[in-house]
């Protein structure tokens, strides 16, 4: 015996049935007649996701709270994959971090000859028919059956969605919100400070969970960003970079300097060529893990030399041998070049480096900033606003843009 529920849903399935049945014998004007052949086939042919939600956590540059951010995604833009082998559906292309499985919506079913497409419920062994305007919880694998329009076979078949452990950098710029806090600043850095991204005076540089900075002739550092401490005097003019073995400055005698003890002593660096080539204005660097060596870091130190030209300089690092810079000249057949501009920072995500400065436009280098090329997709939209730009990557490796106008932008 059915229970009422069961039943209830007993009567869905045969009202299903019923509608594909008149449908077979329907009648239009004339002699004009339009019905569904009894086939025995059954297959799921098309499966389109619908809207769905998604939540990103984004933490504030200046309160360091958190503030959750949703957006909604286009569940077209995730194709699903059937296999008929295996008889799995799934996305090819994970959805994004944040993207809340438990409430999906599907925007369409389609089947072979007219089948109907029914799902099992997580807590029962019967089946229930899909409508547009039911979440399905995907938290788990789910099993769709689909029957014959004659309800003499069915098949079924499995569906998973995966997420992204990561932001993935193929989704595009996002704008998160806009800060009036952020407005109308100048010559500042976007910093990726432990769990959180923060707006901070230009020339602080983090070398793991400190941040260290000049503040006029003496060396300082922070474990918050808000409270310095002094190391020592050096005559330096800025810090420049660092990784996960050295702190990097120029010097006020014009010379490239480092610190291999957290900035307590710097020496000169050495150069495979004379230190005139220097960038002395508008420098910016980025450091990522150098995977062909062991422990290595590379680091590409761009900026304006004393000639007012855009000049490249790179290193590679190791615990144990602390390596030369190399000076990085632009060939005269490279038509891919970043022009002279103030206001630069560069950012290392996803195996390429990222750099904006004050004409604001979004170069890329797949090269380790051999060339620098202005790829379509990258671009910011036409929405974004603001006369200076500052970039970096978190440590999720999440591209973040703040612009002057107080914009905050995610890729």
């Amino acid at each position: 015996m059915f229970k009422q529920d069961q039943m209830k849903r007993f009567y869905q399935l045969l009202c299903a049935f019923l509608v594909i049945s008149l449908t077979m014998t329907s009648c239009l004007k004339g002699d004009e007649t339009e019905s569904v052949t009894p086939s025995n086939e059954t297959a799921i042919t098309g499966f389109v996701l619908g809207n769905i939600n998604c939540y990103t956590k984004s933490t504030s540059s200046t309160t360091g709270n958190d503030t959750i951010i949703k957006t909604v995604l286009t569940g077209s833009n995730y194709p699903m994959t059937i296999d008929q082998n295996s008889n799995r559906i799934y996305n090819a292309k994970d959805l994004p971090l944040g993207t809340d499985l438990q409430h999906v919506l599907i925007s369409s079913i389609s089947t072979k000859s007219n089948g109907v497409a029914t799902i099992k419920p997580l807590d029962r062994d019967d089946y229930a028919l899909i409508t547009t305007s039911d979440s399905i919880d995907f938290t788990q694998p789910r099993v769709f059956r689909v029957f014959s329009n004659t309800f003499d076979y069915f098949r079924d078949y499995t569906m998973t969605l995966t997420v992204s452990k990561t932001q993935s950098a193929s989704e595009g710029w996002t704008k998160i919100t806009t800060d009036d806090q952020l407005k109308d600043w100048t010559n500042k850095s976007l910093v990726a400070f432990d769990d959180t991204v923060q707006l901070v005076d230009k020339g602080i540089v983090i070398k793991g969970h400190t941040a260290f900075r000049m503040n006029e002739s003496v060396v300082q550092r922070s474990t918050d960003l808000t409270n310095w401490t002094n190391i020592t005097t050096a005559p330096l003019s800025q810090l420049v970079g660092a990784n996960a073995y050295e702190l990097y400055a120029l010097g006020s005698d014009g010379q490239l300097k480092h610190s291999l003890d957290n900035g307590a002593t710097w020496i000169d660096e050495a150069l495979d060529t004379e230190a005139s080539l220097l960038p002395n204005s508008q420098i910016a660097t980025a450091t990522w893990a150098y995977e062909p060596l062991d422990e290595a870091y590379y680091t590409l130190m761009a900026g304006l030399n004393k000639e007012g030209e855009m000049c490249f300089w790179r290193k590679i690092s190791q615990k144990d041998n602390a390596g030369k810079w190399v000076y990085m000249p632009i060939e005269g057949n490279n038509r891919f070049t970043m022009p002279a501009q103030n206001h630069l920072s560069m950012a290392y995500a996803n195996g390429n480096i990222y750099a904006v400065g004050d004409n604001l436009t979004v170069y890329v280098s797949r090269d380790q900033g051999i060339t620098w090329k202005v790829v379509s997709s990258y671009a910011l939209p036409s929405s974004a606003q603001g006369s200076e730009y500052a970039m970096t990557v978190d440590a999720q490796g999440n591209l973040w843009l703040v612009t002057n106008a107080g914009q905050i932008w995610k890729w």
